[in-house]
Order: structure tokens, then C-alpha cells, then sequence
């Protein structure tokens, strides 16, 4: 018996909206819309494939108090699953939750309609689940915190890493007793949101919330998991291939940069006792790109941007954007999130026309400048330093002194002159 589950995660409708902008024909963010189309991506694969079941392992909202299209777009994707008869199980994220109540969430609104063939893990729980193709076994765990430790009277003056602690033995005691009373015929799944000790952090800026507690990965080795789907790291990945799977689904479209390199997608799995596989399904996310130019660089090794004798300024103005441009052209894709990140001297920063590479940029959703400005302390600004005259370290010196101390120049040199002597005297001597 195989059992199909569409495994999906962190989907955060609200976020990256920042990076987008508002569609005249609908009032909703562009980048809004892309997370919308990745969920009926998903949710379309689902119905399509004949799946069934849909696990979302936490994190639907970028915060626990969604606005109201937000609500209605995911409400209407999980209706598409319902009309389906395919079972559907939500876990409560992080960013689902209200620390400042244990008894409501984001998802409390889908438990209080009682929709057909919808659990919700908000709480740690193990069940067993049927499907038309027959039942499995469902571990699963909630965003776990130190939050409700800490609240209670007897671990008011323990320590973080006490709570800590406390909390990781608790979880792991209370998997070895779900683990006691798995069926060993039957397949078994677990789901939980949490970051664990051999994941490789995403690095999205935009939703990190602080510390975030780290569980043992081990703890979900058993004889009788035959997979597991992790949520809240943003970046897919494969823990353990096998006895059980592992894997993280990753968020479903990006956040922001701190994901550019990443793919974003869901996993298929096919669940059968000791058998079971998967495979990972890209939804095509909205390309982000950076492109990087070192001005610095670029315009020592450029001979067109500053001569021995100085450019007109719009000449100059000029040379320094064209690189900006020509940099960008090469990336550039239509549709895409475009970041442009420069380093300039600071005496050049003001040649830069930033409106004509703006101007250049048009075909990108959106595009940013983030420019690091350098002091110019490695730069020559004496005109009459040419490359002939640094040749000789004298010369050079003196063509220095000549403008910046005329008045100790000739003793400054002849103190010069005796360290060098000295210097290829100790030499010889070697």
C-alpha cells in the first residue's frame, strides 16, 4: 500500500511584498500574487496526481494576524482540496502563533469551521489517519518554544538554558512514548516545525524572529518512522535519505535575497512501510538577482575613466554608469527582482547617474541600489605621481613631499637616503 502526500512548507503570505509592487488591475502586490500562484501550483499538482494527502508542516502567514486576503487566499486553496475529499493537515508555525495566548492561532479560524478532512496540529498529538487508499500513522508536533516552560511558577528562576533542556528531554520523552505504540505494519509519518542540529540555515532576513531553540535530529530515528516533514528552515533539504526520510520542503517562493540561490518547490512522497520515496518539484519561483561592480577596481584597471589628464565631468559621469549598466544588461532578466550592490570611491560617488541606470533597469519587477562608499585613502591624488615616476621610491617620494611638505622634504630625503644605504648594507652583509 502507498499512501501520496504533496509535503509543503513556510509559505508566508505577506512577506516579500517589499520587493514587488501593487498590480493596477487587481490592488494586490505583485509579489503577493506570486505566493498565491505558488500555492495553486501546489495545490493543482495535488488534485491533478490524484493525492492523498496535503501536508503543510507550519508557517502560512508572516505573522499570527494575517489581514483578511491573506485569509481568503489560503481559505480558498485548502476549499480546492476539500471539494477533493484530500485530507489536509496543517501545523501551527512560529509565525502562526500568539505568544501571548496558548489557546489561539492563525489556523484557529479553519478548526472553528470544522472543515471536512482537516486536522490541525497545534498541539503535540499522534493519530491515525485514513485515506481511500487505506490509513497511516501521523506524529506530529507544533512550533515548539520555551515560552510555556518558562510561564509556569517552578521555572520562574531557571535559567535559558535550563528551560532549554528541560524542554529538549520533554519533546524527546514524549516521541519515545508515540514511538511505543506505533503499529509496526502500518506506515508512520512524522511532521513538526523546528529548526534541528544538522539543518543548514536559511539566511532570509526579512522573518527572522530571534533565537530560535535547536532540537536533536537523532530523536526522530526510529524503526518505525517511515518519514519525515519538517517545517520553519527555509531552505530545502534532504537530512537522511532513508529509515526515515528527513527533509525539509523549504519556504515556497522567496522571501527575499537571502534565498536567491535557493529553488522553491514542495516534495512528493510516497509513503509505504520501509519503502517509502520522494521526490522534490521546483514551482519556477520569481528569479532574484544581484549583480556586484567594484568601481574602485574598474577604474584603476580602466584608463578610459581617468587619464593623466582629467576627464570633463559628464565625460567621466558617463564612463562610471555605462559599467553600472553594462553589468546590469548582462543579468538582467524580464520580471525579476533586481538588486544592484557598487563600491565607489567617495570622490567619485557624486559621477554616478543613478536616474539613467534606473532608466536601464525598466523590464525588473523591482530593483534596488545599495552602494558602499570608500574613503580614497590607497588613491594617489597627486597628479604628477605617474607610473614613470613611482618606478624610482625617491622620486616618488620627493614628487610626494613636493606638495604635502615642502618645508621637511629635504631633510625627510636625506634621512630616507640613510636608511636605504643602510638597508643594502645589512644585505650585502647577509
Amino acid at each position: 500500500m502507498t499512501i501520496e502526500v504533496v509535503h509543503v512548507s513556510d509559505i508566508h503570505f505577506g512577506s516579500g511584498e517589499n520587493h514587488g509592487r501593487i498590480n493596477p488591475q487587481t490592488g494586490l502586490n505583485i509579489r503577493f500574487e506570486d505566493f498565491v500562484a505558488a500555492l495553486k501550483k501546489t495545490v493543482d499538482y495535488t488534485i491533478e496526481k490524484g493525492v492523498d494527502v496535503f501536508l503543510f508542516s507550519g508557517d502560512a502567514y508572516r505573522n499570527a494576524s494575517p489581514e483578511p486576503i491573506y485569509l481568503k487566499m489560503f481559505a480558498r486553496e485548502l476549499n480546492r482540496l476539500s471539494k477533493h475529499d484530500i485530507k489536509t493537515i496543517l501545523v501551527v508555525g512560529n509565525h502562526d502563533q500568539l505568544l501571548r495566548s496558548t489557546q489561539s492561532h492563525a489556523m484557529s479560524v479553519f478548526q472553528s469551521l470544522e472543515v471536512s478532512g482537516m486536522l490541525i496540529v497545534d498541539k503535540p498529538m499522534s493519530v491515525e489517519i485514513e485515506t481511500k487508499k487505506g490509513s497511516f500513522q501521523l506524529i506530529g508536533l507544533p512550533h515548539i518554544t520555551r515560552h510555556n516552560l518558562a510561564s509556569l511558577e517552578k521555572y520562574k528562576d531557571a535559567t535559558a538554558q535550563d528551560i532549554d533542556r528541560l524542554l529538549a528531554e520533554h519533546v524527546q520523552s514524549l516521541l519515545r512514548g508515540y514511538y511505543a505504540k506505533l503499529d509496526l505494519n502500518k506506515p508512520c509519518l512524522l511532521t513538526a516545525h523546528m529548526s534541528t542540529d544538522s539543518a543548514l540555515a536559511g539566511i532570509e532576513e526579512e522573518l527572522l524572529v530571534g533565537y530560535t531553540m535547536t532540537f536533536p535530529t537523532d530523536m526522530f530515528v526510529y524503526e518505525g518512522i517511515d518519514y519525515v516533514a519538517l517545517g520553519h528552515i527555509h531552505k530545502y533539504q534532504v537530512l537522511r535519505k532513508q529509515d526515515p526520510a528527513i527533509v525539509y520542503a523549504g519556504s515556497l517562493e522567496r522571501v527575499d535575497f537571502g534565498e536567491e540561490k535557493e529553488d522553491k518547490g514542495f516534495v512528493h512522497v510516497k509513503l509505504e512501510r520501509g519503502r517509502t520515496t520522494f521526490e522534490f518539484h521546483s514551482i519556477d519561483p520569481r528569479p532574484f538577482i544581484t549583480v556586484e561592480v567594484d568601481l574602485v577596481k574598474e577604474a584603476a584597471k580602466s584608463q578610459s575613466v581617468k587619464t593623466e589628464v582629467d576627464q570633463e565631468d559628464s565625460g567621466r559621469r558617463d564612463a562610471l554608469t555605462d559599467i553600472l549598466i553594462d553589468a546590469l544588461r548582462k543579468k538582467i532578466l524580464p520580471g525579476c527582482v533586481l538588486r544592484l550592490r557598487y563600491r565607489v570611491l567617495q570622490e567619485d560617488l557624486q559621477q554616478i547617474n543613478e536616474d539613467r541606470v534606473r532608466e536601464a533597469c525598466a523590464e525588473a519587477l523591482s530593483f534596488k541600489i545599495q552602494t558602499e562608499v570608500v574613503a580614497d585613502h590607497g588613491r594617489s591624488r597627486i597628479p604628477q605621481l605617474t607610473e614613470a615616476s613611482v618606478l624610482s621610491p625617491l622620486k616618488a617620494l620627493e614628487t610626494y613631499l613636493t606638495e604635502v611638505a615642502p618645508d621637511k622634504m629635504e631633510r625627510l630625503l636625506l634621512r630616507t637616503q640613510d636608511m636605504m644605504s643602510k638597508l643594502s648594507d645589512s644585505k650585502k652583509a647577509e
